[in-house]
C-alpha cells in the first residue's frame, strides 16, 4: 500500500515543532487541540513510526526528517502561489541569460532595463561568460538563454541571428616587433602571445581550426578592460571587435595585422537556445524585444 502525506498532516507537524506544543500549534491553526492530537497520532500510526517523544515533546529523528521536507514543501507551495497569482495579473516572468563580454558592454544594459522595466516583478539571472561558455551553459541547463556570437558547430542550439560582428587581429601601432608585423606577420605572431577570453581544450577542436597554434602562447584574461589594456601597451595580439573599435579609445593605438587567412573573422551573434527546449514566457519576451531592437 503507498502511503501519502496530505498537506494538512504536514501543517500539523510543522506547527507542533516551530510551537513545541499541542495547544499552541492548535491556537495557530484554528483548530481543536484534539483535533492536533487526534492528526499526529494518525500521522504517526501510517508512517508506523513515532514523531514526537511525548514527555518532554521532543521530535523524534524520524519527525525531524519529515520537518525537513514539510519546510521545504510548504516554501516551495508559498513560491508556487505567488508566481501563480503574479502570472494571473502577467506580471510574473523568469529570464535565466548568458552573455558574453561585448554584449554585456554595449547591449545588455538597455535590453535589461527595457525588459525590466516592462516587466518590473520578473525574477532574472544574467551571467557574463566567454563566448564559448555561453554556450556551455546554454547546452548543460545552467541558462535558458544565450546570447553573443555564433560557433560553427552548434547542433544542440536553435539560434537567431540578431546582428554581424567583425573580430580583427590586433597589434599596438608601436609594438617593438611592428616591422616585423607588417613585413611577415605569420613570423611576427610566432613569437607574440595572444589574448584570449577563454582557452577551450584544445581536443574540442580540429587541427585546422586552432588558431592559437599560430601564436607563441595564449593568455587567458577575462576582462575586457586588462585585454585592451594590454594590447595597446604592446604585450600581446589579439582579437577585437568592430563595437569594440569604433567605442573604445585605447583601440585607436592598435593596428590590424593584416595579411593572414585569419586576420579578419566574420561571426553572426544574436541568441540560441536549447532545441529540446520550450521556452518560459519570459525567455520569449526577451527575444521578442531582441528582436525589435535589432530590426530598426
Amino acid at each position: 500500500m503507498t502511503v501519502r502525506l496530505e498537506n494538512q498532516e504536514l501543517r500539523v507537524l510543522t506547527a507542533v515543532a516551530e510551537h513545541r506544543g499541542f495547544k499552541r500549534a492548535a491556537e495557530q491553526l484554528a483548530v481543536s487541540q484534539s483535533a492536533v492530537s487526534q492528526a499526529i497520532t494518525g500521522l504517526e500510526r501510517k508512517l508506523d513510526q513515532r514523531l514526537f517523544h511525548r514527555r518532554p515533546l521532543e521530535l523524534t529523528e524520524a519527525g525531524m526528517r519529515l520537518l525537513t521536507y514539510a519546510q521545504n514543501q510548504a516554501r516551495e507551495e508559498a513560491q508556487l502561489l505567488g508566481d501563480l497569482g503574479a502570472i494571473k495579473l502577467g506580471e510574473q516572468s523568469h529570464l535565466s541569460l548568458a552573455v558574453n563580454g561585448t554584449i554585456n558592454r554595449y547591449h545588455a544594459p538597455a535590453l535589461v532595463l527595457e525588459y525590466c522595466g516592462q516587466h518590473p516583478y520578473a525574477r532574472l539571472q544574467l551571467d557574463e561568460l566567454p563566448s564559448r561558455q555561453v554556450i556551455q551553459a546554454v547546452v548543460s541547463g545552467a541558462a535558458e538563454l544565450g546570447m553573443g556570437p555564433f560557433q560553427s558547430h552548434m547542433p544542440a542550439l536553435e539560434s537567431i541571428p540578431l546582428y554581424d560582428e567583425l573580430r580583427t587581429l590586433v597589434v599596438a601601432a608601436d609594438h617593438p616587433t611592428i616591422g616585423l608585423v607588417r613585413e611577415n606577420p605569420l613570423a611576427a605572431i610566432g613569437r607574440l602571445p595572444l589574448l584570449a577570453s577563454f582557452l577551450d581544450d584544445p581536443e574540442e577542436r580540429p587541427g585546422a581550426e586552432r588558431i592559437r597554434d599560430h601564436f607563441s602562447r595564449v593568455w587567458e584574461v577575462r576582462s575586457i578592460s586588462l585585454r585592451l589594456r594590454l594590447l595597446a601597451e604592446g604585450h600581446a595580439v589579439g582579437y577585437v571587435s568592430d563595437q569594440l573599435l569604433v567605442h573604445e579609445p585605447l583601440c585607436e593605438q592598435l593596428e590590424e595585422v593584416a595579411g593572414l587567412a585569419f586576420s579578419r573573422i566574420p561571426r553572426s551573434v544574436g541568441i540560441f537556445y536549447r532545441k529540446d527546449a520550450v521556452l518560459s514566457a519570459g525567455a520569449r519576451r526577451f527575444v521578442k524585444l531582441c528582436r525589435a531592437r535589432w530590426s530598426k
